[in-house]
């Protein structure tokens, strides 16, 4: 089987002593090894901010420890996994049995000045908030209705003409409807689910997964048991599925599942990325192999050969 998933933490909470081929996060290439044909995953560098002022260190000094140790765990791996910059070497990944791994930043306001350097650092998709406001806008545990500053606004301009794919998650109502009025570029939403479905501030409104079935964007379901429901197992992620299908979404459909970014708190079910051959296995079930197909993989798939040229 294949498998892409577009949003876990895994490079950023991996313990010192360890690395990404073993490991005892959520995630390692070992077991991915042991299902997958060809993988796909996007690895996000973060830190909360209010760690960083516990720490009382610049921003920018964290950020580039953390980034400097998220190359090394990649490139110590590099017979196992390819870091890539474009579609191309994800094909080329793929073609050579390798994991295929792209970079995002979760709230740019960590990387300071870096931000100005983001496309030649390696990034290719970007969160403008994590749950907090910062110079750039706000997020959405924060307050939906405040939405992206000037500073922001002018950063969204910046990053849509690097082609840096711009991620939703963790923006408030408000940022989301500016990033919708300020560029019409596909966009994705990494790990978040419907709102109508778990009222988690995290989850996307219906209106706003509708327009990224517009654009033709992703929308990767999320595993975090907060964001699922009241009784968080995958009958219950499903029903995230199944309303996004219903909206007409099988196009846009895909994970997130925020695997070490959720303090192991996952749906019933899903215990770390080894559960992921079981979770497939429901899916079909219940969807069919075709949808299955596009959740797992194509969709994915698609979009990043479409938008990573």
């Amino acid at each position: 089987m294949n498998y892409y998933d577009c949003h876990a933490d895994t490079l950023t909470e991996i313990p010192l002593s360890e690395n990404l081929m073993h490991n005892t996060c959520c995630l390692d290439l070992a077991r991915v090894r042991s299902f997958a044909h060809h993988y796909t995953q996007i690895f996000a560098v973060w830190r909360d901010q209010e760690e960083i002022q516990r720490l009382q260190l610049p921003a920018e000094d964290v950020f580039w420890e953390l980034y400097e140790r998220a190359i090394r765990l990649m490139l110590e791996q590099s017979a196992y996994a390819e870091w890539c910059k474009d579609a191309s070497d994800m094909r080329k990944a793929h073609m050579q049995g390798k994991a295929a791994v792209f970079l995002s930043v979760e709230d740019v306001s960590v990387m300071g000045s870096y931000v100005e350097q983001i496309w030649d650092l390696g990034f290719r998709f970007a969160m403008l908030t994590w749950n907090y406001e910062n110079r750039y806008g706000c997020g959405a545990v924060t307050d939906q209705t405040k939405g992206l500053t000037q500073e922001g606004r002018t950063l969204v301009n910046r990053l849509v003409r690097q082609k840096i794919v711009l991620d939703l998650s963790h923006l408030s109502d408000q940022g989301v409807e500016d990033v919708f009025e300020l560029t019409d570029c596909p966009v994705v939403a990494s790990h978040s689910n419907v709102r109508e479905i778990c009222s988690h501030p995290r989850n996307l409104k219906q209106e706003h997964i509708q327009e990224l079935i517009r654009r033709k964007g992703l929308l990767g379901m999320n595993f975090y048991k907060e964001f699922v429901g009241k009784q968080p197992d995958t009958a219950q992620l499903f029903r995230h599925v199944d309303s996004v299908l219903e909206l007409g979404g099988e196009d846009i459909l895909t994970f997130g599942g925020d695997f070490d970014g959720c303090a192991a708190q996952m749906v019933q079910g899903i215990a770390g990325v080894q559960s992921v051959p079981r979770l497939r296995t429901e899916m079909e079930q219940i969807f069919g192999q075709e949808i299955a197909e596009k959740i797992f993989w194509r969709n994915a798939d698609r979009f990043l050969n479409e938008n990573l040229t």
